[in-house]
């Protein structure tokens, strides 16, 4: 699904990710773990399509509208966290209530559905975390790709996280994270 091979991302001359050799089979949990500043973020962006500019290879055999990434810090849209957290199945033109009953549910996985009505601007850092993770995982796409998406988070909405991710069995997921694992307890709660 993913083959990355000699890529190299530079910025004002200098190499911000270097990847000798990278290959991701479907539906795979693939925790990316390094020291801030290591290019962990780049390669997400390269494997979202984000950032076009590197030399090397990298495929990924999934078509763009399938990728989904979570930047490590999440933007949401004006409104309610409910109106985010539908939006893409909006887009996708599921009707209203299927994709209002889609929401409550992931909310509840992610035991935040007590904000559902809340406005998105009056969110803690860890609420706003865990709302565009609902956004992006309602949508199951075939590649996930979340940006540090433990910070702020407390131990039960990791747990929470974990669980909703391990429910995701038809996506490939690759998290970049420097030491928040560590909070997940061990990378096999993630089975990476």
């Amino acid at each position: 699904m993913i083959n990355v091979r000699n890529l190299t991302v530079e910025k004002r001359g200098a190499t911000i990710c270097s990847i000798d050799l990278l290959e991701v089979p479907p539906r795979q949990r693939i925790g990316i773990i390094g020291p801030n500043g290591c290019g962990k973020s780049t390669l997400l962006r390269v494997l979202a399509g984000l950032e076009k500019k590197f030399n090397g290879t990298c495929t990924v055999d999934v078509p763009q509208s399938e990728r989904v990434y979570v930047h490590q810090n999440p933007y949401l849209f004006r409104g309610s966290v409910v109106s985010n957290v539908m939006y893409g199945l909006r887009i996708r033109r599921l009707n209203s209530t299927d994709a209002s009953d889609r929401a409550t549910k992931i909310l509840q996985k992610l035991g935040i559905q007590h904000l559902a009505d809340r406005d998105v601007q009056n969110l803690s850092g860890g609420e706003k975390r865990r709302v565009a993770i609902a956004r992006a995982a309602i949508l199951k796409p075939q590649l996930l790709l979340l940006d540090e998406p433990f910070a702020e988070i407390d131990d039960d909405g990791v747990s929470r996280i974990i669980s909703l991710i391990d429910e995701l069995t038809e996506s490939t997921v690759l998290i970049s994270s420097p030491t928040s694992l560590s909070n997940a307890k061990t990378e096999s709660e993630l089975h990476l």
